[in-house]
């Protein structure tokens, strides 16, 4: 039942819909027929047929590049489109992975490389297996060990002087070893450049094959004795090239010897004693210091990197002249291992016959296992090991360590075969990691700009072997990744992205860095990127003209991508590495201006050729061309900050500068053509035929707006065009022309309303007319903004006619559309119950004229401000004229809400009598009876009514209704009180209550009328007073009269009528109140001579609180109007004083033969005499100056209630004592 019961409300509601999709369309279709009944008049400046400009693209479509790109989504995308190089490529990545190099924080399985790599790449398992074989099948690559020694601190000083001169011997040790002294005696030893030996077998070098050092170690890493035991045998000090160097031989051999066996130092030879040294350098001798410092690199060869270890010494150098490099190279004057041993043995032997000392020469070693450094590298400080428990040695050593690879591998593709091998590594590089990135853009999905270069874990390790393998550094790598993703800006890879790339290249970069070849892939790259960020600020603003999406998101979009390949480009040109790589290139900053200027120029040319095809006047051509031109200003607000901010460039200067030479040249030469439809024929005078009008003032707006873009203070050829009296006298045959077409529109914009039949539903009620309206007066205002009258007097006159043309439109619609609403038979006075069709026409008539009401607010498009400043700095004189235009502006929204409130009145007061009927029900219930109760019936004809027009009515017209009922129910509500004066208090209580209760009904919870709004009602102010003084007491109502006449007297701020002069305290001793009456000033005379015989009553009041008190009377002082009294009154009271209590002094004119006449009064507040509720002060006397008043003659309400209760004592007696005379 539910379901069925939903089911039916949807279809209502689509039904429903449908309805009124209908009847907006043919009210849409009115419109048009009103618009074009006049040829769309009024609506061809904005829009019109020969308005056809067309986004422009200002390069080669096929060829450009824009710099905001549509997000593109990749579904199956390579690098290559040759599968056998994505093969070879492939092969390269399967090989990276068998070959793995390093210790890695997080090893992932080579399995799942693997896995990886085919995914990446999209290969079949077949295609993988063939390809997985020629990888294992391709020969291993050849480790190598990149050592940097940096420096080292807190050596052991083995010099007299307090230093040392350290040097570093350093290897690899192998750790398989039984295998390798086979066929040792036939390999031969080689020299490098830098002094190391490398043998002609797989291991370099062997050393101890008859050495007898070969026994005097064990296995493990043991430091070596000290050599310098023979330095008293003269081999140092001897010329001799071999002798010389024998001492620090016999060091490295020490050091470098391995005892396979166990033994004593001084045992028998172990078979199988040579350790074999595959490469052996030195570093350089740093003289006299304890923390040298070398930063030397060297490269060592690594033939097991999982038994391999590294290993250094450290020595003092002793020998100032025999140079460490000379005596490791002599070893290459030995050939064959046997001279090898024998050679070691010598220097053994003839160094301990002379030694008479064990001085140590040994500053400490350091032994690395190769299979311990990381796959990134690995960079500390190591702690120097003593050789045995006697060595002095202290201090760390710094070194950095990586490993790298040598590959001995054909090429790859024909195009490797003549590159460089650290090219070939440089493209393999950079290829493999945009097939990583385009295969995690296809995988995920999202667009290619939202990429920012995170790779999983394996393709960050596979990169990472593979930058190992290549011997590629950081700045390689930086290098790789700027080229790699700087080939896929045309899939739309993100510029923001691209300049963390380039900075990251830049910040790694460093002269001589590079080698030539790399140089040029970077300069390469460069310029292409360059050439590309041109075309893209060349085609920029075709870029942009493409369409959006809703809300303008892709637009902002391709504003934030063009601003970062600004920012990028800037970055690049001004970077040292850019004028490394292409030091023969323009300034940036005058380059980005030729290229703004250009493309400028480029835009117009396009525009010319459109606005020319196909033929047009020249109007219309002038016009296509300065619109097309406006459009692109229009951007400046869009790309000025971008390349302000970015480029450091005035991109709205250089731009209009370009615009303004190039259409002024335009202008000119159209101007010295003489053909009888040329520009200059057409612009000597107004037309008379409206087609021509309307294309002279549509090159008027244009060029207005084209001006509007230029800077201040700046000149521009343009300013010599000056066509304003043609254009002057075109406007104001415009307007002329507009208010009669303005008034046909309105004929027939209310004919065609009768056809559409308002029917019931729940949607605001109007019809088409209301939006013809509304938009004439829109299209005026628009016209009036986009034109531009130089003439100050003429613009002012105009300004005058528009806005009077505008109030007749106005006014002239309502009235047409109360006529009708009058027609269908909304008049004179109205049944209570109205038929729906009735109330139809009724809300939408006056929202009909709501609406049009609204559209008056046109006073900021007048600019009348600016106007006004004008006339008045030009004519020296006030601009009246702009009060009358803001009077007949409100006057004409009076006049059309007098006349939407005069209909709602009438709708309203149909039922005047029902609700005369419900007021009196409430004011004569039983008091018994809640007053909601009693409300009850009331309300409940309120809601009812409000419903009807609820959601029907706009807002405004909603809550005049409601202002409407509450007018009508204030009045009701005041008849009663005034029928029914001077009953009990509790029946204006309820009536109190009741209307509380109406005015949150009508309030609504801050839906309806406002409280405040309550407040500005006079009836409303009216009838909340009565109430409440008629809730108020006797005394309460007779002290208020007291307290609002001392109120009247103190905010006088004239001395019309003179001043009473007076003194008083209280006396708390007595209780006795003390008045001196001084005199009095500037009496009024009351007498034909001119003065008065003044004199003076007094009494307190109220009397109903000193009815015992007697009444006080001065002396009579003749002719004076400044009479001196000079008399005391005593007054006998407690000193408790009432609210509002005061000594009431009237000044009084003596007459002899008839009544005394009144010449003022006045109050004193007994709060403020000295001594009430002060004690200490009663002998204190205050003067009081009072001034005289003359109360007001309009009546006083809390005087017409005392006198409203008949029955009241008190109330009457004051009522009477307020006509007594003295």
């Amino acid at each position: 039942m539910r379901r069925s019961s939903a089911a039916s409300a949807s279809s209502a509601t689509s039904r429903s819909s449908k309805r009124h999709a209908k009847r907006r369309k043919k009210r849409n279709r009115n419109s048009i027929r009103v618009q074009a009944s006049d040829n769309y008049f009024f609506e061809q400046f904005q829009s019109g047929p020969t308005v056809t400009v067309l986004n422009i693209s200002t390069t080669d479509p096929s060829s450009s590049n824009s710099a905001g790109p549509a997000p593109l989504s990749i579904v199956r995308l390579s690098i290559n489109d040759n599968p056998q190089n994505l093969h070879e490529l492939y092969v390269e990545a399967l090989y990276t992975i068998v070959h793995k190099v390093g210790r890695s924080s997080l090893p992932m399985p080579e399995h799942q490389l693997i896995r990886y790599a085919q995914q990446a790449f999209q290969i079949d398992e077949v295609s993988h297996t063939m390809l997985m074989d020629r990888a294992k099948k391709e020969k291993p690559p050849i480790v190598l060990l990149n050592v940097q020694l940096l420096e080292a601190r807190d050596l052991v000083a083995k010099d007299i002087n307090g230093f040392s001169d350290p040097f570093t011997m350093m290897g690899v040790v192998p750790g398989r070893r039984a295998s390798r002294v086979k066929n040792m005696n036939s390999q031969n030893t080689m020299r490098d450049e830098n002094g190391a030996i490398y043998g002609d077998g797989p291991y370099g070098g062997v050393y101890g094959a008859d050495d007898d050092f070969a026994s005097r170690q064990d296995d493990g890493i043991t430091p070596p004795h000290s050599p310098s035991a023979f330095s008293n045998s003269g081999m140092r000090n001897s010329p001799d090239a071999r002798g010389g160097s024998a001492s620090v031989l016999q060091r490295f051999g020490g050091s470098f010897r391995r005892k396979l066996g166990g033994g004593s130092r001084k045992g028998a030879k172990s078979p199988n004693t040579a350790i074999p040294c595959k490469l052996i350098k030195a570093s350089s001798v740093q003289y006299k210091t304890l923390n040298p410092k070398w930063n030397e690199k060297f490269q060592f060869a690594v033939d097991d990197v999982a038994t391999d270890k590294f290993h250094l010494d450290i020595w003092d150098h002793d020998d100032e002249e025999t140079r460490v490099l000379d005596a490791v190279t002599s070893l290459n004057q030995i050939s064959g291992l046997k001279g090898l041993g024998r050679y070691f043995k010598e220097v053994a032997q003839s160094t301990r016959a002379g030694s008479n000392d064990l001085l140590d020469d040994f500053l400490g070693s350091v032994t690395i296992k190769i299979k311990d450094i990381p796959s990134q590298g690995l960079e500390d400080w190591f702690l120097l090991e003593k050789r045995s428990e006697r060595s002095q040695v202290t201090g760390h050593v710094l070194l950095r360590l990586w490993l790298s690879t040598k590959e001995e591998r054909r090429p790859t593709t024909h195009e490797d075969e003549d590159q460089p091998e650290e090219l070939v590594d440089v493209k393999q590089h950079v290829e493999l990691i945009r097939q990583f990135a385009l295969s995690e853009i296809r995988t995920s999905g999202a667009p290619v700009g939202q990429f920012q270069g995170h790779l999983p874990e394996a393709a960050v390790t596979i990169l990472h072997q593979h930058a190992i393998q290549g011997d590629l550094t950081e700045l390689h790598q930086a290098m790789c990744q700027w080229l790699a993703y700087n080939a896929m800006i045309n899939i739309g890879i993100s510029y923001a992205f691209l300049y963390d790339i380039l900075s990251n290249l830049i910040s790694k970069w460093r002269p001589l860095a590079l080698d030539k070849d790399h140089e040029d892939l970077l300069a390469e790259s460069f310029e292409a990127f360059n050439e590309s960020c041109r075309r893209a600020i060349l085609d920029h603003r075709s870029a942009t003209n493409k369409p959006s999406s809703p809300g303008g998101s892709k637009t902002r979009l391709e504003l934030d991508s063009f601003g970062n390949m600004i920012r990028c480009l800037k970055l690049l040109r001004e970077s040292p590495l850019y004028n490394k790589c292409v030091p023969f290139h323009k300034e940036f900053l005058t380059d980005i201006a030729d290229i703004l200027v250009e493309s400028a120029n480029n835009y117009f040319r396009s525009l010319q050729l459109e606005s020319q095809s196909p033929p047009r006047t020249a109007c219309d051509e002038l016009y296509i061309l300065v619109e097309g031109i406006n459009q692109a200003c229009a951007k400046f607000a869009q790309f000025d900050p971008i390349f302000k901010s970015y480029a450091e460039v005035d991109y709205a200067h250089h731009t209009y500068q370009e615009f303004d030479r190039l259409l002024f040249e335009y202008i000119s030469s159209e101007m010295m053509s003489e053909k009888s439809t040329d520009l200059k024929s057409m612009l000597l005078k107004v037309p008379e035929d409206e087609s021509t009008l309307v294309a002279i003032l549509k090159v008027h707006c244009v060029l207005k707006e084209f001006n509007s873009y230029r800077k201040p203070k700046a000149r521009y050829k343009m300013e010599s065009v000056d066509w304003s009296s043609t254009f002057d006298r075109a406007i104001s045959k415009w307007l002329d022309v507009a208010k009669v077409k303005a008034f046909a529109r309105i004929e027939l914009a209310c004919q065609l309303d009768a056809q559409i039949q308002i029917q019931s539903s729940n949607e605001i009620r109007h019809t088409s007319s209301y939006v013809d309206i509304c938009h004439i007066i829109e299209q005026l205002m628009w016209f009036w903004e986009h034109v531009l009258v130089k003439d100050l007097l003429l613009r002012t006159e105009l300004t005058e006619k528009l806005v009077q043309s505008v109030c007749k439109i106005a006014e002239y619609y309502v009235d047409r559309v109360m006529t009708q609403l009058a027609a269908d038979g909304f008049h004179g006075q109205l049944q209570p119950n109205l038929s729906p069709a009735i109330i139809n026409i009724f809300c939408a008539a006056i929202n009909n004229s709501e609406q049009v009401r609204r559209s008056l607010a046109i006073t900021d498009k007048l600019h009348l401000d600016e106007l006004s400043e004008m006339h008045e700095k030009k004519f020296r004189k006030e601009a009246t004229w702009r009060i009358t235009l803001e009077r007949d502006l409100t006057n004409c929204e009076k006049y059309i809400g007098e006349q939407i409130e005069s209909s709602v009145d009438r709708m309203v007061r149909r039922q005047i009598a029902q609700l005369k009927k419900h007021v009196f029900h409430l004011a004569w219930s039983p008091a018994a009876c809640p007053v909601e109760q009693s409300l009850k019936p009331l309300t409940d004809m309120l809601d009812s009514e409000l419903s009807l027009v609820h959601r029907t009515l706009l807002h405004r017209n909603f809550v005049r209704v409601m202002y409407s009922q509450v007018n009508v129910l204030l009045q009701l509500l005041q008849e009663c009180v005034t029928e029914n004066a001077g009953l009990e208090p509790t029946f204006y209580q309820r009536l109190s209550e009741a209307w509380n209760i109406l005015q949150d009904f009508f309030h609504a919870e801050g839906k309806g009328i406002s409280l405040e709004a309550f407040e500005t009602i006079p009836a409303h102010k009216v009838l909340v007073s009565q109430l409440s003084l008629n809730q108020m007491p006797t005394i309460k109502l007779i002290e208020l009269y007291y307290k609002d006449l001392l109120k009247e007297q103190n905010d006088v701020n004239e001395c019309k009528y003179g001043i009473l002069n007076l003194r008083a305290y209280y006396n708390s001793n007595s209780q006795t109140l003390v008045i001196d009456v001084i005199g009095a000033k500037q009496v009024i005379p009351l007498d034909s001579n001119g003065l008065s015989d003044p004199f003076v009553v007094m009494e307190l009041v109220p009397r109903c609180r000193y009815a015992s008190q007697p009444t006080a009377r001065t002396k009579v002082v003749s002719k004076s109007l400044n009479p001196i009294f000079d008399e005391t009154f005593e007054f006998h009271m407690p000193p408790k004083i009432f609210p509002s209590s005061m000594v009431h002094f009237v000044v009084m004119d003596h007459d002899f033969l008839r009544s005394n006449d009144f010449a003022g009064e006045a109050f004193l507040d007994l709060a403020e005499v000295p001594g009430f509720g002060q004690p200490g002060m009663s002998n204190t006397l205050r003067q009081f100056n009072l001034i005289l008043i003359h109360p007001s003659r309009r009546p006083r309400e809390c005087v017409n209630v005392l006198g409203s209760r008949k029955e009241d004592k008190d109330a009457q007696e004051f009522v009477r004592s307020l006509t007594v005379t003295y």
